[in-house]
């Protein structure tokens, strides 16, 4: 199947958008003390564009768990690009995943061992079955947030990553507490999504620069599929931003919709929306918001691509200088 897209409610004032958040933060505070009971992510990754960068990134994500964002459970991982070259959005989440599968596999209990992968026998990562990684990522629940890269509007928070940027919204609820960061935000809205994914392991892919301000708790996302979020917006921000051209058919619920993707555009002209058809009925096109689910077979499917053909793949985007895309299908 192709990605499909969801349109969620927002939030349209600074009252509801507070409210949302501190939902928000309910949750992922109960889902860091009770993971049994509200369910954690397994893992949360962040990528970044150098060693230097995710040697940084690793002391924010302790910092993290320090502060009680996610149950010791989780396992935390910055993830540089490879050889400090650029790769895009698309061979780092290639590159996040197979990084994320070897550092798993390296701190897999015994019983993980026993029932994933029986032939192991003293065998590095790499050289394991495929089809026992699948299994044994199958279930997995991942959070990746892109954070690799530059910032042109703050470029003096390049050094630290925009993710980790103070964002002092609701740090009046604890005022004995740290200031909240822009990360920290993000998480408490990815861990209202974690429902969404039931008992299909699968990853949600969100940016590190952005606050998604909507309840996430009301995310449908298909099985077995890949799935891109959009909202609806205005001409000035689609022309700067990625627009989602969306089929004319699909599901509709009360707060969604779901159809498959036709087209992406990228920083389109108001010729070329026009060309595209990318105008929903309401004469909005649909913004590309960064937040990708990929869920069920289609998780399987990438866990798949990103163990055994990852290093190829990067080297081939790094030599041509293209970016990487992927496309699912039944």
């Amino acid at each position: 199947m192709e990605p499909g897209r969801r349109r969620g409610r927002r939030a349209h004032t600074a009252d509801e958008a507070a409210a949302v958040l501190r939902k928000a933060w309910c949750r992922l505070r109960l889902s860091a003390r009770h993971p049994a009971r509200v369910p954690a992510w397994d893992a949360v990754v962040l990528t970044a564009a150098s060693p230097e960068q995710a040697a940084l990134y690793d002391r924010q994500l302790a910092r993290a768990r320090r502060l009680g964002r996610f149950p010791p459970s989780t396992a935390a991982l910055a993830v540089p690009d490879p050889d400090g070259a650029r790769i895009g959005s698309g061979g780092a989440t290639l590159h996040a995943v197979a990084s994320l599968v070897h550092h798993l596999i390296s701190q897999a209990s015994e019983e993980e061992i026993a029932e994933f992968f029986p032939e192991a026998d003293g065998s590095s990562p790499a050289d394991l079955p495929l089809a026992s990684v699948i299994r044994f990522m199958a279930t997995k629940h991942v959070l990746l947030l892109h954070a690799g890269g530059d910032s042109k509007r703050v470029p003096w928070a390049n050094p630290m990553g925009k993710a980790f940027l103070p964002v002092p919204y609701l740090a009046g609820d604890n005022r004995d507490g740290p200031v909240p960061l822009l990360f920290d935000h993000i998480l408490a809205i990815s861990a209202s999504a974690r429902q969404a994914f039931k008992n299909q392991g699968g990853m949600l892919i969100m940016t590190g620069d952005v606050l998604p301000c909507f309840d996430a708790s009301d995310l449908v996302l298909p099985d077995d599929a890949a799935c891109i979020v959009t909202v609806p917006t205005t001409l000035d921000v689609a022309s700067n931003h990625g627009v989602v051209v969306a089929s004319k058919e699909g599901t509709e619920g009360e707060n969604f919709s779901l159809c498959l993707v036709d087209n992406l555009l990228q920083k389109p002209t108001m010729s070329e929306l026009v060309e595209a058809q990318a105008f929903q009925d309401d004469g909005r096109p649909l913004l590309d918001t960064g937040i990708i689910a990929v869920r069920g077979k289609a998780w399987q499917e990438l866990v798949a691509l990103a163990y055994s053909s990852s290093q190829a793949m990067i080297q081939e985007i790094i030599t041509s200088r293209n970016e990487a895309s992927y496309r699912f299908r039944d």
